[in-house]
Order: structure tokens, then sequence, then C-alpha cells
């Protein structure tokens, strides 16, 4: 995709040049509205193609631009485009003039010309052979905050990439320098890292990145993160944008893993990606970061919410923050796929640091499907052939059926549009988010798991309502007993007659409990013993019975 920079203060003349390169295709265009200095340090924060200056901003701009990035085009915008304007423009290093009001043919041929110039004198400043063939993609993978999953998702979309297309070149970079992983989810040893090629950026070269690479077994190029968090401060902003620049030339898809925390680093992947992939879990503190970030994007120009695209990692059907509500709390375009939460899917993996170990077929559809939902399912390789959908993460043997363990579970997409229900399904991921319909086999050994489970449980939970209902039963015992014995102690001490009292208790308590008697213990107490309904006397500690004793008071007579 070609970046180009629209510099005017005319917001009608912006607005038509926007609307011919959209036509054009493959275009990122952006705008700048401020003065000359404002447009030279978005240039060196950017590193555009090309870049269309009014001719209000001055020759002093295009000079200062050619001067400092001379791999940058600059095509000036006239009102209107004369003989005098083109050669003034063409000596201050511009590469034409466009003349105001557009023609449609005009700006084709001055992008094709500037592009294709630009992509040449890149390529010779960085060492390599001219040429001018498109860039390769950048897909920036940044995380909502720390520990949602983010260098698991980047590294199992770079593996499915190279194993849909074995013939294009596909770099993973570990752009989160201060607590990078990636070289151990891969099982990888370094002895350069990105902090290496940062310190020569001023000097830097294909064959500078080319030896601080590692090429794993897998068929990835990785750039990894410093094992020394001390030579963090070496990757700066400028550096990376040098690196990525570099990289994209000689890779058809770059994937970077932009760690979770907001550096300047993170900033400056974000500002050049055209594909940025924000990983979020379906929780408050999760969002809440989320949107946080996105706002620190935009006051730093970085770029917009509504620019970025979001993955829902680790949903579950019963979560009381469905994955479907994130998208009302965001106005960026969260995708339709989400990952579900299911850490024995890649259990086995991460214990064996082996991605491509990862058997479930669903797995690796549901990362083609995130890559889809980006606009990179179909890149081809750098001869041209297309990649066949092969549905794991690499070409290793299939490992054993001892290794298979997963639950079965059932895969549907979740749409963003849908109710808030939870109907929809989830796949597997240790950081998960949803994919499409699909069952996965499960062992023998495993089959019937749950359900043995709820069977198991089923009379712990009869026992313990029992027992709650003999425990209610003994305390209305209690209660009832009481008010018999003092019916019965009132009645005794008017009348003096123990059959009178007994009567009277039968008759102050309900049916069910009036098995009882009495006991008169002259002159001055009386005792009510009464019987608990449906006692489980036989188990220890259960009473059958209560007793309960008055004093009887005489009456005057």
């Amino acid at each position: 995709m070609t970046r180009v920079i629209v510099a005017s203060q005319d917001a009608n003349l912006v607005a038509d040049l926007k609307g011919i390169l959209t036509e054009l295709g493959d275009i990122d265009v952006r705008e700048s509205t401020g003065g000359g200095d404002e447009l030279v340090e978005l240039v060196g924060r950017t590193q555009p193609e090309i870049v269309f200056a009014h001719e209000e901003m001055g020759l002093r701009t295009i000079r200062d631009i050619t001067a400092h990035h001379p791999g940058t085009s600059v095509l000036e915008i006239a009102e209107p485009r004369t003989q005098a304007k083109l050669v003034r423009a063409l000596e201050s290093g511009a590469r034409g003039v466009v003349g105001y009001p557009f023609a449609y043919e005009d700006v084709a041929q001055q992008i094709d010309n500037a592009s294709g110039w630009s992509d040449a004198m890149r390529s010779v400043l960085e060492g390599a052979a001219v040429s001018t063939g498109r860039r390769g993609a950048l897909l920036a993978v940044v995380g909502a905050k720390g520990g949602v999953g983010t260098t698991t998702l980047a590294t199992h979309l770079a593996l499915n990439a190279l194993a849909e297309n074995p013939d294009s070149r596909v770099c993973l970079i570990d752009a989160d320098v201060e607590k990078g992983d990636v070289s151990g989810i891969l099982d990888v040893r370094q002895s350069v890292s990105i902090a290496t090629v940062a310190r020569v950026a001023d000097d830097m070269s294909a064959r500078t990145v080319g030896d601080a690479l590692v090429h794993h077994e897998s068929g990835l190029h990785l750039l990894l993160a410093p094992v020394d968090v001390r030579e963090a401060e070496d990757v700066t902003p400028e550096a990376m944008r040098a690196i990525l620049d570099l990289l994209r030339r000689e890779f058809d898809l770059v994937v970077v893993d932009g760690g979770g925390h907001i550096t300047p680093t993170q900033a400056a992947v974000l500002e050049l990606a055209e594909h940025r992939l924000v990983v979020s879990t379906p929780d408050v503190l999760s969002v809440r970061a989320m949107r946080r970030r996105m706002q620190a994007w935009e006051k730093l120009g970085v770029a917009e919410e509504a620019e970025c695209s979001v993955v829902v990692n680790r949903a579950t059907k019963g979560s009381i923050f469905p994955a479907s509500s994130v998208g009302q709390l965001t106005v960026a375009r969260v995708l339709d796929t989400h990952v579900p939460d299911a850490p024995r899917a890649l259990e086995p993996a991460m214990n064996d640091r082996d991605p491509r170990s990862v058997t479930e077929q669903a797995w690796w559809k549901l990362m083609r499907e995130i890559r889809v939902d980006l606009g990179l399912g179909g890149h081809r390789g750098r001869h041209g052939k297309q990649g066949v959908d092969s549905g794991r993460g690499g070409g290793k043997p299939e490992p054993s059926n001892a290794r298979r363990g997963l639950l079965r579970r059932k895969k549907t997409m979740d749409k963003a549009s849908s109710s808030n229900s939870s109907s929809s399904g989830e796949s597997t991921d240790q950081h998960g988010a949803g994919a499409p319909q699909e069952s996965v086999e499960v062992p023998a050994t495993e089959r019937g798991a749950v359900a043995l489970e709820n069977a198991a449980m089923i009379p712990l939970v009869l026992l313990l309502a029992v027992l709650c209902w003999q425990i209610a039963v003994i305390g209305l015992t209690f209660i009832y007993s009481g008010q018999a014995t003092a019916e019965a102690a009132r009645e005794y001490s008017i009348s003096q007659d123990a059959g009178r009292a007994t009567h009277v208790a039968h008759d102050a308590v309900p049916t069910p409990f009036e098995k009882l008697s009495v006991t008169a213990h002259d002159p001055d107490e009386i005792s009510v013993t009464m019987r608990v309904p449906m006692s489980f006397s036989a188990v220890p500690g259960v009473p059958d019975s209560l007793t309960t004793t008055r004093s009887v008071v005489e009456e005057p007579a």
C-alpha cells in the first residue's frame, strides 16, 4: 500500500484529491492542514512515498523534504499549473506539478511516476537491487493491556500466513523491547536482536538487518527483542521506522508484536502499519484499558480509533460481559471472529514451545478468519503463486494422539450486530475469540467426562438439601416445644391437673408436632418432650426428640 500525504489548508481541494486517490485504490491517505514545518515533521514520522504539497507551502518546504527524506517524492499542487511553476518546483526537488482543478488521468500518471521513482530511490539508499515492486503488508498486533494474549496471536497469525502461502516471505518482529516473549514461544536462542540493528540505524542496509534475523525452522524470519532490558533504550522510534521500512521491501508480510504498553516504539509501529489489530479480553478492565490506549494514540497523532480493528480474546459463553458487548463500547471495528477461552487446546504447544504442534484444525481456520477479516487472507508470494490452505501453522509432522487432549466445542461466528444474547459459540485458544461452526474429534478416554462429573455431584447436592431440611425441622420443633411447655405450665399452675396440661399442650402446636408427653415435677416445674418429625436419628448428632422445662407459678386462690 502506498502512503500519501495531502498538504493544503483548502478543505475542498483536499476532499477532491482524496476522492481521486480513493478511486485509484491501494493508497493510504493522510492530511496535513498546518504549515510547512508541520508537514516536514509529519513526513519524518510517517515516511510516506508521496507528498502532495500545495504551492502555499513554499519551495523551501519542498527542499527540506527532499533533502532530509530523499526517498519521498514531492508533487506540488499549482493553481493553475504553468511552465514557470513546473521549472521552479523541479529545481527545488519536486518530482512534478499537478494542476488544480484535478484531472483523474493527470493524478494517476503523476502517482505512478512518483511511486516508481520513490521505490527505486529507497532501494538504492538501502543498498538493495533497484526494484519498483510494491511493499509488503505490515500488521501491528498490540494488546489492550499486558497478558491478553498479544504475543500468542501474533505468532500464530504469522505461522498460519506462511503455511497458507509457502512461497511468501513472512517476518515476525518482537517490538515489545522490554518484555518480549516471541523467543520463548518459539524456543529460539539469539545473539543479536532488534537493539543491535537499531544502534546502526543511521548506516543501515539490507545486509545489516539480514544478519540480525533468525531463520526459524518453521520458515519464519524473526527479529527478536533484546535479552538485556537495558538495550531497550537503543530502539528509538526513528530506528524502528527505518527497520520496518527496509523489511517491508524484503518480505511479503511483516507481523509486529507491539506489546501491551504504550511506548514510543509501539507508537512508531502503529503509525506505519496499515493493519492495526488490538487484542482485548471481554472484561471491564481490558475494555477500559483499550479505550484509554486508543484515546492516547489519537492525542499523539499516531492512529485514529476508527482506523483500528479489535479482536476479542478469551471469550466465554457464560461471561456476564459478553464478547458482543465490546463493539458497543468503541468506534473501532470489532472483528466478527472471536477467540474463545480454551487453554487445553494450546497447552501442549505452549509446554513444548512449538506453536506448530497445535493439532486442532479449527484453530488454524480461526487464524485464517482473522487474517481475512483484516484483509490479509489472500496475499501472494514473490513468485505470484497463491498459497494453499494447509490449515496448520507449519510443516511439522502430526503429533501423536497422546497430545490430542482437546475438549469438544461448538464454534460459531459471533456477529457484532446480533443481539446481546449468549448464543454465539466459542472456538479454542488459550487467549481466545469465536470461529465458524466446527466439531473437533475427542479421544475416547475423555468422552463423557463432563457427564460423569455432573452425575457425581447429584448425591452431594441431595445430601446437602436433606441436611438443610433436617436443621429447619429441628428448629421448628424447638420453637413449638417451648410454646407447648409454656401453655402446659400455665394450665398446670391453675388446675394442678397433668392431664389437662397435656391436652392444652397438644392444642398449642400444629398436627405434625403433636407427638409429645407432659411430665409434672411437683410442685415447681413441668416438662414437655416433643418428638422431631421425620428425624434421621440413626445419623450421629441428629436428635429424635427435644425436651423443654418451665417453672410453674401458683395462681392465688
